[in-house]
């Protein structure tokens, strides 16, 4: 091609241009470093102008040259070819912007048609970007002096002509023209004032179909380009047609979109607000890492008011990202809390505990834990007075006992003695709000009893050496288990507190049975008083006399009316006798599962033992039965004797009608045979009855039965105490039954114990190979009647051989 003449006569070049690169065009840069006349200020006659038309396809591939060095000079180099642009408007009119524009877009066909990844190539889509920004403020700076029809439509024709030149590369064939031209509108698009409608609706147009683009980084760019455009999430913009439908695309591709950097886009793109957020959240349980850690880092750390996730949905974040397997998921869940949300609530933890909702939240506790590990300055900060201490609301009795919790779990003792009082009182405070808590009303009363909840979990961290504190503490922790209506969650408390206190585990066990005796004493007590009370009204009535000479009316009204009252006051006296046998066997099951002593060491556990937890189960009410097997199973465990003996009984018990019983009859079975082995408690019922049963628990049509049957299974079959191979059957054709897809427990379980059981011994592989034929005759069974619903039999296939390769395994 040739050299155009006078090169720099008239123009401006760039600093230092060279030549050479990649996506440079055929022309080449003035060689002479000397300064020029294109130093001087040009002159305003067109004659004079003239020649920057004819250096334009020298001067401007030079700019796009020098740009793509480094993006550190596409402002200066924005500015120079904005003086171009006017000077060639100045020197041709009309004609000179359109040969201006003409040579513009003929440079960037260049960079756009490059087939491979260029970092020069984005620099130079990025300095269009600055180009069009400079000449938008350009054009708004001289609307403030000059007639703005005159002033823009320099920069509106320019940016109309680039606009639909760059609607025709994105439906080319080539995938990265395509990418860079919609990278270039997205980057432009902000910076362009006002748009004629036409070209609005078509740039729009094209946009959504390249949402559907076959590459995704495409879709990418035109998500980051429609993120422009629509609208700012209000609600009166919700019914507005292009900005209703542009959420429509981006909740779509944000669910539905294969390639995780498109969902990205969509997360940092989309518009928050009551409609979008859902569906923002729902992304922090996404497949993809880098997604779950930008739901934390972008949108919700952004969120101009966290309040406006519902409860539920804060809890449900909170807990996605604070229990995440990732750890920079964890990080980024744990700093947005500290440092955004915490600031939403004015810097005041308690505020941000009431947004929380703390009394019926799950993830309270690890909120504070993760904002305390987080931010260590704080610590120093907190106070607790004794204003603080006689005012407790549910926000900071729960802000003080995780603060006591966290100061025990990093041994900082100092810290720990200077939050929490002494034990004489403390006692006093626990004794005010458990007043209070008998007190207060029916709507009152669930933050009452939270309250005294919080202070008796302080109460088991404190230090008894002061044995005034300890006695004053013990009196206290007494005479509340003595109360009729404590809450499950004070009792255990007390319990385990009162295990602190005593002398050692004996004094633990006589103390809490002597208080259970009398609990049962007192019940007693009470009933014979108000029947012995009833009596002595009826004889010492001073008008027995009068009533005997009613009439016959009377008499069979009185005596028809008599046996109503009875039962009535009958029925009374029954249901409160039963609901102190649940407190006392409720007591007497936190006790056993804190004590370890020997059933022969202790005499008071036999009596227990008779009076209390046997004739639980013949009670018809569930509880009652349910409390019985627990307590008698927690006995068993310390007695092999007792437990074989009753071993055939939790095997009856353990098909009752009741799925919660059979739970904790599982469990109970579990454990005494993990704890005696099989050969103690098979003794009596034998082996045969027990593999039965376990395998008829496994067939069950609960899920859950289902998954504590399989994980008590895989605890003995790895620890060797059950060897059994139709069990085993059992499991592998659970494991891939679609019956179970839902059951996350159960295949849970059995993913890591099918591979740790089969890997770890070679007599496993053996025993396996044996029926590996039978097993998946069973599956293609089975996969033939669900087909869409269960791996292919060459994956089932594959997956029996890879546990059967003796290669796999640790021998």
């Amino acid at each position: 091609m040739a050299r155009p003449k006078n090169q720099a006569a008239e123009v401006d070049a760039p600093e230092g241009a060279t030549a050479g690169s990649s996506t440079s065009t055929a022309t080449t840069p003035p060689t002479s470093t000397k300064p020029t006349a294109a130093t001087k200020k040009p002159s305003k006659s067109r004659k004079q102008k003239q020649p920057v038309l004819e250096t334009l396809r020298t001067v401007v591939p030079t700019i796009f040259q020098e740009c793509q060095k480094s993006a550190a000079n596409h402002r200066k180099n924005a500015i120079m070819l904005r003086k171009i642009q006017e000077q060639c408007a100045e020197a041709a009119g009309e004609n000179g912007e359109a040969a201006f524009n003409k040579e513009f877009i003929r440079n960037l066909n260049v960079v756009l048609a490059i087939k491979k990844v260029e970092p020069t190539a984005d620099r130079v889509v990025q300095f269009v970007s600055t180009f069009i920004l400079c000449t938008c403020e350009k054009e708004n700076m001289d609307q403030e002096d000059e007639d703005e029809d005159e002033d823009s439509s320099i920069s509106a024709t320019f940016v109309e002509h680039l606009m639909r030149h760059l609607l025709k590369g994105i439906t080319v064939k080539e995938k990265l023209v395509r990418v860079r031209c919609c990278k270039l509108i997205a980057l432009s698009i902000n910076s362009v004032g006002a748009l004629e409608n036409d070209l609005y609706v078509e740039l729009q147009k094209s946009l959504m179909e390249r949402t559907r683009d076959k590459e995704s980084q495409v879709r990418v760019q035109a998500l980051f380009a429609l993120s422009k455009m629509q609208g700012n999430g209000d609600e009166e913009d919700d019914d507005e047609e292009e900005g209703g439908t542009i959420i429509e695309k981006f909740l779509d591709l944000l669910q539905h979109d294969p390639a995780a950097e498109v969902r990205r886009s969509a997360i940092f793109n989309i518009a928050q607000s009551k409609d979008t957020l859902p569906f923002i959240l729902e992304r922090a349980r996404d497949t993809d890492t880098y997604n779950r850690r930008a739901v934390f880092t972008k949108p919700m750390s952004e969120i101009r008011d966290f309040r406006m996730l519902s409860i539920g949905d804060r809890e449900r974040l909170l807990r996605y990202g604070l229990t995440d397997r990732d750890d920079g998921v964890k990080k980024a869940c744990t700093k947005m809390l500290a440092t955004k949300w915490i600031n939403q609530a004015d810097d005041n933890l308690i505020e941000f505990l009431e947004r929380l909702d703390v009394m019926g939240s799950s993830v309270a506790e690890d909120v504070l834990n993760a904002f305390f590990d987080y931010r260590a300055d704080v610590i120093d900060t907190l106070s607790f007075n004794d204003i603080f201490w006689v005012n407790l609301s549910v926000e900071s009795s729960f802000l003080v006992r995780v603060f006591t919790e966290f100061c025990r779990r990093k041994d900082d003792d100092a810290q720990f003695d200077k939050v929490v009082p002494e034990v004489v009182r403390h006692a006093f405070y626990i004794q005010k709000y458990s007043n209070i808590m008998q007190q207060a009303e029916e709507e009152d009363r669930p933050e009452a009893e939270f309250i005294v909840t919080q202070l008796l979990m302080i109460a088991r961290l404190l230090d008894y050496a002061d044995e005034i504190g300890r006695r004053k503490m013990f009196g206290l922790l007494r005479e509340m288990l003595l109360l009729n209506d404590l809450p499950d969650k004070h009792l255990e408390c007390i319990v385990e507190t009162m295990r602190k206190i005593s002398l050692n585990e004996k004094d633990f066990t006589r103390i809490i049975i002597e208080i259970i005796s009398d609990l049962s004493e007192s019940t007693e007590a009470e009933q014979e008083d108000a029947t012995n009370q009833s009596d002595v009204r009826i004889v010492n009535d001073p008008d027995a006399s009068r009533k005997r000479k009613h009439s016959a009316v009377d008499k069979s009204r009185r005596n028809s009316s008599a046996p109503v009252v009875d039962e009535a006051d009958k029925a009374r006296k029954d249901l409160e006798s039963m609901l102190n046998k649940i407190r006392c066997l409720t007591i007497t099951k936190y006790m056993l599962e804190r004590s370890s002593e020997h059933l022969q060491e202790s005499s008071y556990m036999f009596g227990l033992l008779n009076t209390l937890v046997v004739p639980a189960l013949a009670y018809p009410e569930e509880v009652m039965q349910d409390l019985g097997l627990q307590c008698l199973g927690l006995i068993c465990s310390l007695e092999k004797a007792l437990a074989a003996d009753n071993m055939d009984l939790f095997l009856t018990c353990a098909f009752a009608e009741n799925a919660s019983t059979l739970l904790h009859v599982l469990s109970i079975m579990f454990d005494l045979i993990l704890t005696f082995g099989m050969a103690s408690m098979s003794s009596q019922v034998g082996e045969e009855r027990i593999n039965a049963d376990l395998k008829r628990a496994l067939e069950s049509e609960e899920p859950e039965v289902q998954a504590v049957a399989v994980e008590g299974i895989a605890k003995l079959m790895l620890t060797k105490v059950l060897r059994d191979a139709e069990i085993l059957r059992t499991l592998i054709i659970l494991y891939f039954d679609p019956a179970t897809a839902k059951n996350n427990h159960l295949r849970q379980c059995l993913s890591y114990f099918l591979q740790v059981y089969f890997h770890s011994s070679y007599d496993n592989q053996v025993m396996l190979s044996e029926m590996a034929v039978p097993i998946m005759v069973k599956l293609i069974e089975m996969h033939q009647e669900n087909k869409n619903e269960m791996p292919t039999c060459v994956n089932m296939g594959q997956q029996l051989l890879e546990w059967c390769e003796p290669r796999r395994g640790l021998e």
